[in-house]
This record gives C-alpha cells, sequence and structure tokens, in this order.
C-alpha cells in the first residue's frame, strides 16, 4: 500500500485518512486480530460496548482511526509478544485527532514513521483457541473479561518499566497469568525461532 505514496527525502509520506484506516485494519488482520475479536464480540466482551457504530454479535461498522489505532489488552498482549506493540504505538502517535470513539483527523496526514503489515495470523489464531479454552473452563464470562483489563494495565507496566528489575518482576507475573495459554505460548516460540 505504501509504494502508492512517494517519500521524500525526509522519508515523509502522506496518506488519507481513509487508506490510513484501511492500512491498520490490514494490520490487524495480519496479527489475526479477527480470531480474537470474534471470540470477545461472541463473549459479550466486546471493548467497543455501546458505541452507536457497534452491531450485536457481528462488530464494528464504521471504523475510525481512533478505533483502528485502540488495542485491548488481548490484542496489546498479541502485539507486544510479536514484537510489534512499539512500531504501531509509534505509528499512531503521528496521526492527529485520535479522540476516544471518535476523531478528528484530517482528510490527509503527513507521515514519517512506517510500519509493514505483518504475515502472523496464527499467532492470533493461537490465542483465540486458549481464550476460548478458558471460556470452556470459566463459570461465567467475568475472568475473561477481567483478564483482558489486567493484561492491558500489566503490558502498559512492562513498557512502561523498559529494561529494569520491575520490568522483570512484570513480566514473570505476565508468564504465570499465560500459564494456561499452551497453544498461545508454542505459537510465540515457533514466531521466534522462524525470526
Amino acid at each position: 500500500m505504501f509504494d502508492d505514496y512517494m517519500l521524500n527525502e525526509n522519508n515523509i509520506y502522506y496518506i488519507t485518512r481513509k487508506d490510513l484506516i484501511d492500512y491498520g485494519i490490514q494490520f490487524l488482520d495480519g496479527v489475526g486480530s479477527y480470531s480474537i475479536c470474534k471470540v470477545c464480540i461472541k463473549n459479550g466482551g466486546s471493548c467497543c460496548n455501546f458505541c452507536s457504530h457497534l452491531k450485536n454479535g457481528v462488530g464494528c461498522q464504521s471504523r475510525n482511526t481512533s478505533c483502528t489505532s485502540w488495542l485491548c489488552g488481548y490484542l496489546k498482549l498479541l502485539f507486544y509478544s510479536a514484537g510489534l506493540l512499539k512500531g504501531w504505538n509509534a505509528f499512531w502517535d503521528e496521526v492527529p485527532g485520535i479522540d476516544f470513539r471518535k476523531d478528528n483527523t484530517p482528510p490527509l496526514i503527513k507521515m514519517k514513521v512506517h510500519i509493514e503489515v505483518p504475515r502472523l495470523k496464527e499467532l492470533g489464531e493461537a490465542l483465540a483457541v486458549d481464550l476460548k479454552s478458558k471460556l470452556s473452563r470459566d463459570e461465567d464470562n467475568l475472568d475473561f473479561i477481567v483478564l483482558k483489563k489486567d493484561l492491558d494495565e500489566l503490558i502498559d507496566e512492562i513498557h512502561f518499566a523498559e529494561n529494569s528489575t520491575v520490568a522483570s518482576f512484570y513480566k514473570k507475573r505476565l508468564d504465570h497469568i499465560l500459564k494456561d495459554f499452551t497453544e498461545f505460548r508454542q505459537s510465540v516460540i515457533r514466531m521466534k525461532i522462524h525470526n
């Protein structure tokens, strides 16, 4: 997609708001986010509850830059585990006008950061398998919803702590939380071997 945009000597390119949203969706699809969102939406854990563009049981009907760029705890785990979180955040930090569930992004945006669409669908699919398994073991979906929030906060803590000793504590905590996520953990190992 970025081949259509000319980079100048400062590696600046221009992209339309619509193409930016489409590119974000392609990127999300490249890590298998659809598999995870499908599990969430089906089990009442959609992060978009009460949004006017959310169709019950189906998903978003009108994406904007805000909801395209935002990651729930499960997607944040996926991006963090794939080593994509920093690049994703840097990319969307350049986009003006992003706000909660809406945006005032102009029709044409000047960008410097470029990220390649990943080919890691199996990672998201593996996480979705583990999430389904977790839901089948739980009495209700409350733990599923709480875990999403806990992962969101924990990965933020890891990110903010960077390479400090505190970060290693948070990483151990994350490993403990994911101890039963066998499909996802195996998929992460396979990804690291092949990269």
